[in-house]
């Protein structure tokens, strides 16, 4: 584990926790400036296939990689590294399994707005803009994503400028940049109601007329999938993803609970459990227990674990972002990445959701989806610390290892098998 990904622990442990409000008066001005925003855009349709619907760029559910879990907010975070993610897509023929969009995190923009109240990238990082950026990501059949917050800063310490009042200027700029792809985070938010601020800028990204993915990201607390489909294309149904064991394991029983919601947008949109770790973990020469920020030890997934959470992900149909440094990734983990099996199941155009059998005692889930070509996907995972048995009637080739799946055989602890039968 690089001294890199032992900081970014930290950080993400840092960001999952509760944010500081603004004061009272704060509170007031800005739930008159977001009922106005909410006005201006009201004449902005959200009917499906109305100008600017994203739902299309969003069908299945969205792949690429994502810049946060690799480099954070550390000075490594800037304009050649997202190129050469780019770059890396293409190289590796990930681009072409179905990764296609280059996601912006958090601590792309400078500090202040300009005078006229504009977002401004942060020219150090991204000297040529992010028009330009996104240029050459589209030049090589690829698709850019930004970050910005539903409040008044963004969840990085140094609190950069956010969307809360601003939803008309900032979808207006993300348009004009050529932008695919839009997360809106949930820090500093004032105390203003969720579903009011998201609708916000769902309007103001369907006013521009140009379809931009959006991501609802308020970690499920407020039950996105209960109010988000036609608003938005997907959204976070738990807490920030760590680089270990038990936070993917968490997330998973998390996720199962709300399996059934999820779905093609717009009549639905998709869970996401947030990004992947695949890629991260270990160092390259086996060694763990790398000390973050915090004190604590970040010991990362296995190689099993990283496989599992792949292809968990995929049976739940969940957005596949990869977190990594592609240009450092190891052929193994391309080669997970680009599992054409699992790959498969989680973009399935039918979208069925799992069925989910989780026994809390063993720590086994069975999840059985059924997929477009009449076929039935099944999942063994060993969520707890010991090994569980495949269940009767379910046999074939591992789709994650390999070997054959047999009744009644092991499924090592943290691992997973998956089959597809008739």
């Amino acid at each position: 584990m690089s001294v890199l990904s032992a900081r970014l622990r930290a950080r993400r442990v840092r960001r999952a926790r509760a944010l500081p409000r603004r004061a009272a008066a704060a509170v007031v001005v800005l739930a008159v400036l977001l009922a106005g925003a909410a006005a201006d855009a009201a004449a902005a349709s959200l009917v499906p296939g109305a100008l600017g619907d994203p739902s299309v760029l969003a069908a299945t559910p969205p792949m690429g990689v994502n810049d946060w879990n690799a480099v954070g907010c550390t000075d490594a975070f800037e304009e050649a590294w997202v190129r050469a993610q780019a770059d890396a897509l293409v190289r590796t023929g990930l681009r072409d399994v179905g990764y296609r969009f280059v996601n912006l995190d958090d601590c792309w923009a400078a500090p202040q707005r300009d005078t006229a109240g504009r977002l401004v990238p942060d020219p150090v990082r991204f000297p040529h803009g992010i028009a330009a950026l996104a240029d050459y990501v589209h030049a090589r059949g690829l698709r850019l994503g930004v970050y910005t917050s539903a409040g008044t800063r963004t969840c990085d310490a140094r609190g950069f400028p956010a969307s809360l009042g601003h939803e008309t200027a900032d979808a207006a700029s993300f348009a004009a940049w050529g932008v695919d792809y839009v997360k809106e985070d949930d820090c500093y938010t004032a105390g203003t109601d969720a579903v009011a601020r998201y609708t916000t800028m769902a309007r103001a990204l369907r006013a521009t007329g140009r379809p931009m993915v959006f991501a609802v990201c308020d970690k499920g607390d407020s039950a996105p999938w209960l109010w988000a489909p036609g608003v938005a294309q997907l959204w976070r149904t738990t807490h920030d993803v760590a680089d270990d064991w038990p936070s993917v394991a968490d997330i998973v029983r998390r996720d199962v609970r709300v399996a059934a919601r999820s779905g093609p947008p717009p009549a639905r949109g998709w869970n996401d459990p947030d990004m992947l770790e695949v890629g991260n973990g270990p160092s390259q020469d086996g060694g763990y227990g790398a000390v973050t920020g915090d004190g604590t030890a970040d010991v990362g997934l296995t190689p099993t674990e990283q496989a599992t959470q792949l292809a968990v992900w995929s049976m739940l149909a969940a957005p596949l972002l990869t977190g990594t440094d592609l240009t450092h990734a190891s052929p193994a983990t391309i080669a997970l990445l680009g599992n054409r099996g699992l790959v498969a199941i989680d973009q399935d155009p039918a979208a069925r959701a799992p069925e989910d059998d989780l026994d809390d005692a063993s720590g086994r889930l069975v999840l059985r989806r059924s997929l477009t070509d009449g076929s039935t996907a099944v999942s063994v995972t060993a969520l707890g610390d010991g090994p569980v048995a495949v269940p009767a009637g379910v046999a074939g080739r591992d789709l994650v290892g390999g070997g054959t799946v047999v009744p009644g055989g092991v499924v090592a602890a943290h691992a997973t098998v998956l089959i597809r039968q008739r």
